[in-house]
Order: structure tokens, then C-alpha cells, then sequence
């Protein structure tokens, strides 16, 4: 009898112990899919909170003062021109060169409201592999999309994208989609 609960016993516990790490690592997972609350300033020296991505679907180019950043500030400033009124493109630049990111914004991306980053931002900055970067963030401060490179159509197609899926047609085209090929 007690050489019969070992056996059930310890791979019980393996499992359950595996099952906790997992649980464990997917809450810090799940930690990454909400941009974090944070108070900044714009180039300009304007406070801002989390509360300028309410209401609004946000694209939000992390870039740097160096020169491969200059050609998505132009694109994304142009089509900022044209986007829906529930969608706005905010820079966050990312490193420390605010004078000169100031002298940029000004020249490649005027329309574009710029964020200097702080330490609030460490958990998103962390996870950039390179700059430029453009992520999206919806009005819950959650991160949807696929983030999006110096490429600017692929930008706007990953916006067109995330546009789609919260339109009443994109949920009745998954629903007869689920219909038909999941049973």
C-alpha cells in the first residue's frame, strides 16, 4: 500500500509543482501585455500620464536619435494625417538626447506628440530589441497587434488589422468562420 502511494504520490507533486511554475511564468507574461501606468513629459516639457492613451488606439513609435529613426518619423507623420479620429500615433524617444530629439521631432515629425522616456517605461523598453519599434496600445493600456519595425506600410497594415478585428463585420466573419471549421 505505501509503495503503491509513492507511485501516485511524488508524480502527483511533480505535477503540481510543474503546473505552479507555469502559472508562475504566464503572470509575468501577462505582466508585459498591459503598458504600464507612468507619468512623463512631452519634448516640450507638458506633463503626461497613461490617460493620453484613453479613448484612442494608439501606435507608439520608440525610436532614438540616431539616424535610421529619421525615415519612420517622416512616414509615421504622414500618415498620421490620414488615420481615424480613434487613432493616434504618439513617439516615445528613447534615450537621453532631448535636446537633439527635439531639433528631430520638429523636423521629421511635427505632428507627432513625443514622450521623453523614464524609468516607468522599463518593462516595455526592456523587451525592444531595436529601435525603431512601434507597438499598440489600446484604451485599456493593453498591448494588441504585432509590434512593428522602421517599416511604415507594415505599420499601417498592422493598424488596418487591429482596426478590423473591433468592427461588427470582423466578428460576424469569425463567428461564421468558428462556425463552419470548429466543431
Amino acid at each position: 500500500m505505501v509503495i503503491e502511494l509513492k507511485k501516485i504520490f511524488f508524480p502527483a507533486v511533480i505535477i503540481f509543482l510543474f503546473l505552479t511554475i507555469d502559472a508562475f511564468l504566464f503572470s509575468e507574461i501577462d505582466e508585459v501585455k498591459k503598458f504600464p501606468a507612468f507619468k512623463t513629459e512631452t519634448l516640450d516639457g507638458v506633463e503626461v500620464t497613461e490617460k493620453i492613451f484613453e479613448n484612442k488606439i494608439t501606435a507608439l513609435c520608440i525610436w532614438t536619435t540616431t539616424q535610421e529613426n529619421f525615415e519612420v518619423l517622416e512616414q509615421l507623420n504622414e500618415m498620421q494625417k490620414n488615420l481615424p479620429a480613434e487613432v493616434q500615433i504618439i513617439g516615445l524617444v528613447g534615450d537621453k538626447h532631448f535636446a537633439d530629439a527635439e531639433k528631430i521631432a520638429k523636423k521629421y515629425s511635427p505632428q507627432i506628440l513625443q514622450l521623453t522616456a523614464n524609468d516607468d517605461f522599463y518593462i516595455v523598453l526592456e523587451k525592444i530589441r531595436q529601435v525603431p519599434t512601434t507597438i499598440f496600445i489600446d484604451e485599456n493600456l493593453n498591448l494588441i497587434g504585432q509590434p512593428a519595425g522602421s517599416d511604415a506600410k507594415f505599420i499601417s497594415r498592422e493598424l488596418d488589422y487591429i482596426l478590423q478585428k473591433n468592427s461588427p463585420q470582423f466578428a460576424a466573419q469569425k463567428k461564421i468562420q468558428e462556425f463552419v471549421w470548429f466543431r
